[in-house]
């Protein structure tokens, strides 16, 4: 939403810029203009009758199903620009307990530094995502040999994962883990 904000707000100061030029232009008596002028240079007349045809068809109630439907689509983008606008972003920072923060990058090398503690773990790779809420949203992919018995291992990685956490004082959410048979010749660790 950043990058559309930015176009909107640009283009929209662009046009103030552009009517302000112009009324300074039109109101200062040095240039040889009048304001009164001003709607009939810049062509306004049609936009203004065709206004006002829309307005009185719709206070007579002769608007056509295709001039409603417009109404109801323009509303409606306005709607949803406004909801969009006015959702708060998603934090950058991991919230912890009283406050404070810790960046994504930082508690994604926790993770992984205490995942590929686990001897079975080969190497790993880690996703955050940071909630209002105090803890991190983590996403963990760790590889191990293949032919490992998935069950215990998940469990010894998790708790690894949760322990080291704890004791570095960061909360976790949720921990999604899922183990990806690798060969050891393609991993960052070959042999532990």
């Amino acid at each position: 939403m950043r990058v559309f904000n930015r176009v909107v707000m640009t283009l929209l100061l662009a046009g103030l810029f552009v009517l302000g030029m112009l009324l300074v232009v039109y109101s200062v008596p040095w240039f040889g203009y009048r304001i009164s002028e001003l709607p009939q240079a810049l062509r306004l007349q049609s936009m203004y009758d065709g206004l006002e045809n829309l307005v009185s068809a719709a206070e007579a109630g002769r608007l056509s199903a295709l001039a409603v439907a417009a109404l109801v689509l323009v509303a409606l983008v306005g709607l949803i620009l406004l909801v969009a606008e006015l959702k708060p972003s998603r934090p950058r920072r991991v919230r912890m307990e009283r406050g404070t923060y810790i960046a994504r990058p930082a508690v994604a090398s926790e993770v992984a530094a205490a995942a590929e503690s686990v001897r079975a773990v080969l190497g790993s790779s880690v996703k955050v995502k940071a909630r209002r809420r105090p803890g991190a949203l983590v996403r963990l992919e760790a590889h191990v040999r293949r032919g490992e018995d998935p069950g215990p291992l998940q469990d010894e990685i998790r708790r690894a994962v949760q322990e080291h956490l704890a004791r570095r004082g960061i909360p976790l959410r949720k921990l999604r883990l899922k183990l990806v048979e690798s060969d050891p010749r393609q991993t960052r660790t070959r042999v532990k």
